[in-house]
Protein backbone atom coordinates (compact mmCIF):
# COMPACT_ATOMS: atom_id res chain seq x y z
CA UNK A 1 0.00 0.00 0.00
CA UNK A 2 1.48 3.30 -1.11
CA UNK A 3 1.70 6.04 1.51
CA UNK A 4 0.05 9.35 0.62
CA UNK A 5 2.59 12.19 0.97
CA UNK A 6 1.97 14.47 3.92
CA UNK A 7 1.80 18.26 3.56
CA UNK A 8 5.28 18.33 5.13
CA UNK A 9 6.96 15.99 2.62
CA UNK A 10 7.89 18.60 0.01
CA UNK A 11 9.37 20.93 2.62
CA UNK A 12 11.23 18.10 4.36
CA UNK A 13 12.80 17.02 1.04
CA UNK A 14 14.47 20.43 0.91
CA UNK A 15 16.63 19.61 3.93
CA UNK A 16 20.04 18.66 2.56
CA UNK A 17 20.94 15.07 3.36
CA UNK A 18 23.72 12.88 1.97
CA UNK A 19 22.81 9.48 0.61
CA UNK A 20 24.88 6.76 2.26
CA UNK A 21 25.10 2.99 2.42
CA UNK A 22 25.29 1.49 5.90
CA UNK A 23 27.18 -1.81 6.15
CA UNK A 24 26.99 -4.29 9.00
CA UNK A 25 28.14 -7.82 9.86
CA UNK A 26 26.51 -10.21 12.28
CA UNK A 27 28.34 -13.53 12.30
CA UNK A 28 28.65 -14.59 8.66
CA UNK A 29 25.77 -12.42 7.42
CA UNK A 30 26.48 -9.07 5.77
CA UNK A 31 23.74 -6.47 5.64
CA UNK A 32 23.41 -3.05 4.13
CA UNK A 33 20.88 -0.35 3.39
CA UNK A 34 20.59 3.11 1.93
CA UNK A 35 20.29 5.82 4.58
CA UNK A 36 19.87 9.55 4.08
CA UNK A 37 19.21 10.35 7.73
CA UNK A 38 22.88 10.59 8.69
CA UNK A 39 24.47 13.63 10.32
CA UNK A 40 27.41 14.78 12.42
CA UNK A 41 26.49 15.46 16.02
CA UNK A 42 29.88 16.16 17.65
CA UNK A 43 33.37 17.28 16.69
CA UNK A 44 35.09 16.00 19.82
CA UNK A 45 34.74 13.13 19.98
CA UNK A 46 33.76 12.75 16.32
CA UNK A 47 30.20 11.35 16.35
CA UNK A 48 27.64 10.52 13.68
CA UNK A 49 23.93 9.88 14.12
CA UNK A 50 22.29 7.35 11.79
CA UNK A 51 18.53 6.67 11.74
CA UNK A 52 17.51 3.12 10.73
CA UNK A 53 13.97 1.81 10.36
CA UNK A 54 12.86 -1.08 12.54
CA UNK A 55 11.48 -3.02 9.56
CA UNK A 56 14.93 -3.27 7.90
CA UNK A 57 16.99 -6.46 8.00
CA UNK A 58 20.09 -4.33 8.62
CA UNK A 59 18.44 -2.99 11.80
CA UNK A 60 17.84 -6.61 12.91
CA UNK A 61 21.51 -7.47 12.29
CA UNK A 62 22.62 -4.43 14.28
CA UNK A 63 20.30 -5.46 17.12
CA UNK A 64 21.84 -8.95 17.14
CA UNK A 65 25.42 -7.76 17.53
CA UNK A 66 26.40 -5.13 15.01
CA UNK A 67 28.02 -2.63 17.41
CA UNK A 68 30.38 -1.60 14.60
CA UNK A 69 29.16 -0.59 11.16
CA UNK A 70 30.31 1.33 8.12
CA UNK A 71 28.95 4.41 6.40
CA UNK A 72 29.81 4.85 2.70
CA UNK A 73 28.95 8.30 1.32
CA UNK A 74 27.75 7.93 -2.26
CA UNK A 75 28.97 10.08 -5.14
CA UNK A 76 26.49 12.01 -7.22
CA UNK A 77 26.70 9.39 -10.00
CA UNK A 78 25.80 6.42 -7.75
CA UNK A 79 22.00 6.51 -7.88
CA UNK A 80 21.95 2.85 -9.02
CA UNK A 81 23.83 1.77 -5.87
CA UNK A 82 21.46 3.84 -3.72
CA UNK A 83 18.52 2.11 -5.38
CA UNK A 84 20.06 -1.36 -4.96
CA UNK A 85 20.61 -0.90 -1.22
CA UNK A 86 17.37 1.04 -0.74
CA UNK A 87 14.89 -1.08 -2.67
CA UNK A 88 16.21 -4.62 -2.16
CA UNK A 89 16.07 -6.48 1.15
CA UNK A 90 18.88 -8.68 2.44
CA UNK A 91 16.15 -11.23 3.04
CA UNK A 92 15.98 -11.76 -0.76
CA UNK A 93 19.22 -10.34 -2.18
CA UNK A 94 22.85 -10.41 -1.07
CA UNK A 95 23.56 -6.83 -2.14
CA UNK A 96 27.23 -7.00 -1.21
CA UNK A 97 27.71 -9.87 -3.68
CA UNK A 98 26.75 -7.64 -6.63
CA UNK A 99 28.97 -4.63 -5.93
CA UNK A 100 32.65 -4.12 -5.17
CA UNK A 101 33.38 -3.71 -1.50
CA UNK A 102 36.18 -3.56 1.04
CA UNK A 103 36.11 -4.89 4.58
CA UNK A 104 36.84 -2.57 7.49
CA UNK A 105 37.39 -3.30 11.16
CA UNK A 106 36.26 -6.84 11.94
CA UNK A 107 35.21 -7.64 8.37
CA UNK A 108 32.41 -5.10 8.00
CA UNK A 109 31.58 -4.26 4.38
CA UNK A 110 31.90 -0.79 2.87
CA UNK A 111 31.68 0.31 -0.74
CA UNK A 112 35.00 0.26 -2.58
CA UNK A 113 33.88 3.08 -4.85
CA UNK A 114 32.33 6.03 -2.97
CA UNK A 115 33.01 9.63 -1.99
CA UNK A 116 34.10 8.75 1.57
CA UNK A 117 33.69 5.96 4.10
CA UNK A 118 33.69 5.63 7.86
CA UNK A 119 34.01 2.81 10.34
CA UNK A 120 31.75 3.58 13.31
CA UNK A 121 31.15 2.10 16.76
CA UNK A 122 27.77 2.51 18.41
CA UNK A 123 27.88 4.49 21.67
CA UNK A 124 24.15 5.00 22.28
CA UNK A 125 20.76 4.40 20.75
CA UNK A 126 17.27 5.78 21.21
CA UNK A 127 13.95 5.09 19.51
CA UNK A 128 12.11 7.81 17.61
CA UNK A 129 8.87 6.61 16.04
CA UNK A 130 9.60 3.77 13.63
CA UNK A 131 13.38 4.34 13.60
CA UNK A 132 16.29 3.93 15.99
CA UNK A 133 18.76 6.80 16.11
CA UNK A 134 22.20 5.32 16.56
CA UNK A 135 24.91 7.64 17.84
CA UNK A 136 28.31 6.31 16.90
CA UNK A 137 31.92 7.27 17.33
CA UNK A 138 33.92 7.47 14.12
CA UNK A 139 36.75 4.92 14.50
CA UNK A 140 38.30 5.63 11.09
CA UNK A 141 37.49 7.82 8.11
CA UNK A 142 38.85 8.18 4.60
CA UNK A 143 38.10 10.25 1.55
CA UNK A 144 37.94 7.87 -1.41
CA UNK A 145 36.97 9.88 -4.51
CA UNK A 146 35.70 13.02 -2.79
CA UNK A 147 32.83 15.33 -3.70
CA UNK A 148 30.29 15.83 -4.99
CA UNK A 149 28.22 13.61 -2.73
CA UNK A 150 24.81 12.32 -3.81
CA UNK A 151 22.02 14.41 -2.24
CA UNK A 152 18.69 12.87 -1.21
CA UNK A 153 16.15 13.33 -4.00
CA UNK A 154 12.96 11.41 -3.28
CA UNK A 155 12.15 10.46 -6.87
CA UNK A 156 15.48 8.65 -7.32
CA UNK A 157 14.57 5.94 -4.84
CA UNK A 158 11.03 4.89 -5.63
CA UNK A 159 10.34 1.77 -7.70
CA UNK A 160 9.25 2.51 -11.22
CA UNK A 161 6.65 0.50 -13.10
CA UNK A 162 8.13 -2.59 -14.78
CA UNK A 163 11.66 -1.76 -13.67
CA UNK A 164 14.34 -4.32 -12.89
CA UNK A 165 16.74 -3.09 -10.26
Amino acid sequence: MKKTPSPFDMALHLLPAPVTVIGVRCGDELGGLTAAWVTRVSLEPPLLLVAIGHQRRTWELMEMGGAEFTVSVLRETQVAIARLFGLQSRRETDKWAVCESVLLGKGIPALKDCAARYLCREVSRFTTGDHDCIVSEIVSAETVSGAPALPMRGTDYVPRSGEDI
